[in-house]
């Protein structure tokens, strides 16, 4: 073939021209219409040139028959075998010039195909270029043609495309529903590339037929799946006619667009497209067979789809369904020491667990018989994609093993440390975390294996066995393969080091604070650490590294979790030595910093239920040099020296997000405390406590039979409670409230453990008598004033004198050094029961017991103290026949008026002292109104006329002038009140 120099045009537009000629060159030898020069050939190869030319010049090809033009690239093409030689033009054939063939090239029993160019229409470079496009794949599927190389006019190569060919084992197939025999052979390119070639003829689709060709009996098609690391994926009809995006290459009798860059879209092509898609599955599956690790290569996948219509993406979408639906199900690998077997039969590791778990482990974790083979998965992990769609779309995979189906082989006891270690790390770094608190995967040095300790688990892990830990006995020495310098090693330490389960250079405090979470985590049991002197000693010294923002917090956790000797009280006043937990006992009076009958050992006595530590540890904590005493260390470790108050149990959620409200019946409390909240209107009190332990001390107390004891024990109570009020006193008043869509708050009352202890009966009164504080008063001058000497509800003189000085606590319980407001109430209830029952009306007891309560700051709600509110009274005072004590008896505030007896008999006025208006005026007592002063003077002339006299006598006429200067101060301030109908008939 000649060439002449390239000159100008380098869009490739003759590079195409040349793949349309050498496509009818291939065509023509591929098809071996007829050997040259016989006569019929003449005329069969003028059709092909015809059809090329018109491809070239990028028209449709016309009918078989008209005449052909070379016109693109050359007006003729020539024909030299030996002394044969024609050319084949426009508009017949006719006797080619002899053309001298050089020896390099040829021989003369050659046939040479001759397109004579014009110079400048194709250059040598483009043709080196066009080749090199097509590669050596061009040449898979053409039987006859093993090479085409381009020359230069010396006959030096500038460029060749070959193969090598190996002939393979044929198998057969059911392609288009028959059996066929499919050929298979490799083929070799010069860079490297490598394909599995599969060929077969089978019969051609029924009832189709080709555009502008005829159709034989059969038809050949082949696929090759590639081999090598050419993804290159073509489409052929002889030579490449369209690309694809799948690793493989197709050949068939497929009609192309008159350009052949492309299929056409008929129906001929389609019934190809079945047909190469029975051929591709029934290669991939013996390629399975023979090389699976390449295999996967040629399967496709969804990401491999164009979105397009045409064709070729057709035929992409129809090898991706046979995939799934053909490929997976018939895939059978033979897997060493088991046979053929089927994908069902087999198991896949998670990526995750890659060097992670052995062969065996997967399949016994996946109950497959056995694994994929790493011989049959690529290096670049296709597989696995090819297998995750395939698990999408219902198709045939292997049993996939992920992360957490595998880490349940850390219960596997005969796995080594190394093992379980690599496991967790990955468990790790998938933040997986279920499976490795479950599991026993944790290896001490003895090879035992634990789980991993939980917050509340009195256990931990060292590098060795010292410290604070391995003193208090929960301490295990972990494997050696644990502290490995291995990236899993260190992932696994720095997790269990965050769980505070593993720790190093004997850290003390981060012992601590494991035993701090257990006792957080309310542990007790089995968990509880009973220790020995010598430990509780090096708890202490182990106290002095925490920090002072910490160590509080953590000293009544611990308090929790340890146990220490200690003893508590039946009923029956027996002791009995028991383990405690420091943070719910009492420390004894040995180690109170109170003297002993002020402590609160000795107020509780033998009370039963509260547990003490043992007087010992006072002298086992003076052991051990310096270090914090042993009052101090026990305080820190929670134990009290005064009742504990906790919130009360009974409250519940009422509202969301508001805090929770005990109500104001609560089966065996107060009876006074439901009263007050009563007069409230209140229903539930708010963030209420109680204190279970100075009940049934206060309960104790009062059980002894000993007076004298009794009161001694009383008295120690209240120095306990008031050594502790600063406590106490953040929680002995609450809110009152009502449930009406929302707490409504109705003020504030006693706190539910303050109305239990002053309800309780516990105090000595002043006839030796047992009495509520409630009930109970201080004996002072004023009070004896009011009460009497002998007044049985005065606190015992004995308690008094040891007590005197809680004022606080006195006040908090009721007992005042003053007459109350109640005791008040109930002193002007018995001056009227008195006299009611025959006795003498005592008007100066009455008048100081009014002057008392004026004196009194009557507030809304009952005070945390027990002072009767202002309704309260003004009940009191309304009841019956009233408390308010008048020159007519004993009235209610609505049937007597206020102020100076202006009225004289006439009229009830409550009785006058100092500060006397403001007090009945609270009380509800009216002043005279012009109404009562005329109905007066009407009464005193009705009197006068009874009694005939003319002239008023001296009471009345007192009367009738006070009277008018009261309706003279009021025509000053009040006008409108005095009116000539209220006034001008009045008889004066």
């Amino acid at each position: 073939m000649g060439t002449a120099q390239h000159v100008g045009d380098v869009d490739g537009r003759y590079r195409r021209r040349l793949r349309s000629l050498l496509g009818f060159l291939v065509d023509q030898r591929e098809d071996a219409v007829a050997t040259l020069p016989s006569g019929p050939a003449q005329l069969e190869l003028s059709r092909y040139v015809t059809v090329m030319e018109r491809v070239v010049e990028g028209r449709p090809p016309p009918p078989p028959g008209p005449r052909a033009r070379l016109q693109s690239l050359s007006p003729h093409l020539e024909v030299h075998c030996g002394h044969y030689r024609f050319r084949v033009g426009d508009p017949d054939i006719s006797v080619a010039e002899p053309f001298p063939v050089p020896d390099w090239f040829a021989s003369d029993t050659w046939t040479v195909l001759r397109v004579p160019l014009e110079p400048g229409v194709l250059g040598a470079d483009e043709v080196d270029a066009w080749l090199a496009e097509w590669g050596d794949s061009a040449l898979l599927f053409l039987g006859s043609v093993g090479s085409v190389t381009h020359l230069d006019e010396q006959g030096r190569v500038r460029h060749r495309l070959a193969l090598d060919r190996e002939i393979g084992e044929p198998f057969e197939a059911v392609v288009g529903g028959q059996s066929a025999d499919v050929e298979t052979g490799e083929a070799r390119a010069g860079d490297g590339s490598r394909w599995l070639v599969c060929r077969t003829t089978v019969p051609s689709p029924s009832g189709i037929t080709r555009s502008h060709k005829a159709v034989g009996s059969t038809t050949a098609i082949a696929v090759a799946l590639p081999l090598g690391p050419d993804d290159a994926g073509r489409i052929y009809a002889g030579l490449p006619v369209a690309d694809t995006a799948l690793s493989l290459c197709i050949s068939a009798q497929f009609d192309p667009i008159a350009s052949r860059q492309a299929l056409d879209d008929t129906p001929w092509n389609r019934a190809l497209n079945e047909l190469v898609g029975d051929l591709w599955a029934a290669a991939a599956l013996w390629q399975f067979r023979r090389d699976p690790a390449r295999a996967w290569r040629a399967v496709p996948l969804p990401d491999d789809m164009r979105d397009s219509r045409d064709p070729v993406a057709a035929l992409e979408r129809l090898l991706l369904d046979r995939a799934r639906a053909g490929v997976s199900h018939g895939l059978v690998l033979d897997i060493p020491g088991y046979g053929p077997l089927g994908l069902d039969d087999l198991a896949v590791e998670d990526e995750t667990l890659v060097g992670v778990v052995t062969e065996e482990e997967i399949s016994r974790v996946a109950e497959r018989t056995a694994v994929l083979p790493k011989v049959a998965r690529d290096e670049d992990g296709r597989w696995r994609e090819v297998l995750a769609d395939w698990e999408n779309h219902d198709s045939a995979v292997p049993v996939t093993v992920d992360l957490y189906d595998a880490l349940r082989l850390l219960d596997d006891e005969t796995r080594s440390p190394q093992a379980n270690i690599r496991l967790a790390a990955a468990g790790l770094a998938s933040n997986i975390y279920s499976s490795l608190l479950s599991s026993r995967w944790l290896v001490d040095s003895s090879g035992g294996r634990h789980r991993v300790p939980r917050p509340a688990e009195p256990a931990v892990y060292t590098d060795a066995p010292r410290g604070l830990g391995a003193s208090l006995g929960f301490s295990r020495e972990i494997h050696p393969a644990f502290l490995a310098d291995t990236d899993e090693a260190r992932s696994v330490r720095t997790w269990l080091r965050k769980r505070e389960a593993l720790l190093t250079d004997a850290d003390a405090v981060a012992v601590i604070r494991r035993l701090a979470a257990i006792g957080a985590a309310g542990s007790g049991g089995p968990n509880a650490l009973r220790l020995t002197d010598d430990q509780l000693i090096e708890l202490r010294d182990g106290f002095a590294r925490v920090p002072d923002h910490e160590r509080e917090t953590l000293g009544r956790d611990v308090g929790h979790a340890i146990r220490l000797q200690g003893h508590r009280y039946d009923r029956a006043g027996k002791r009995e030595d028991i383990d405690v937990a420091p943070a719910r006992a009492y420390l004894p009076a040995r180690l109170d910093s109170s003297e002993r009958e002020e402590s609160f050992a000795f107020a509780a006595g033998r009370t039963a239920g509260l547990v003490w530590l043992r007087p010992r540890y006072a002298e086992v904590l003076q052991r051990g040099g310096a270090g914090m005493g042993a009052r101090k260390f026990l305080r820190l470790l929670g134990a009290e020296t005064a009742p504990r108050l906790r919130r009360h149990p009974g409250a519940r959620e009422r509202f969301t997000q508001s805090p929770k409200g005990l109500p104001a019946e609560v089966t065996s409390g107060p009876r006074a405390r439901t009263d007050a909240l009563r007069v409230l209107e209140a229903t539930f009190t708010l963030d209420d406590y109680e204190s279970p332990d100075l009940r049934a001390v206060a309960s104790g107390i009062a059980a002894e039979q000993d007076p004298q004891l009794r009161r001694r024990r009383a008295a120690a109570l209240f120095h306990v409670l008031g050594r502790a009020w600063s406590r106490f006193s953040d929680h002995d008043e609450v809110d009152a409230v009502y449930d009406y869509y929302a707490w409504q708050n109705q003020g504030r009352t006693a706190a539910f453990w303050l109305w239990q202890l002053r309800d309780t009966p516990w105090l000595d009164a002043g006839n030796g008598a047992l009495s509520a504080p409630a009930r109970l008063r201080m004996r002072t001058t004023g009070t004896v004033a009011v009460y009497g000497a002998d007044d049985e509800r005065f606190l015992h003189p004995e308690i008094q004198q040891l007590v005197g000085r809680r004022s606080d606590v006195l006040r908090a319980l009721g007992i005042s050094a003053e007459a109350r407001t109640e005791d008040l109430v109930e002193c002007l209830q018995r001056l009227r029961r008195r006299e009611e029952e025959g006795g003498d009306r005592d008007v100066p007891a009455a008048l100081i017991l009014y002057q008392a309560l004026a004196e009194r700051a009557f507030g809304r709600g009952e005070r945390a103290s027990g002072e009767m509110s202002l309704g309260s009274v003004l009940r009191a005072f309304g009841e019956g026949s009233g408390l308010v004590l008048t020159d007519f008896g004993w009235r209610r505030p609505s049937q007597c008026l206020r102020g100076a007896p202006l009225f004289g008999p006439l009229r009830a006025f409550a009785p006058t002292f100092p500060g006397s208006e403001e007090f009945w005026q609270r009380l509800a007592v009216r002043l005279p109104t012009v109404d009562d002063a005329t109905a007066v003077i009407k009464e005193l002339a009705q009197q006068d006329r009874k009694q005939g006299r003319d002239e008023p006598d001296g009471t009345t006429q007192s009367i009738v002038l006070e009277t008018l200067k009261m309706l003279a101060a009021l025509g000053r301030t009040h006008p409108g009140a005095l009116t000539a109908k209220r006034l001008g008939r009045l008889p004066l």
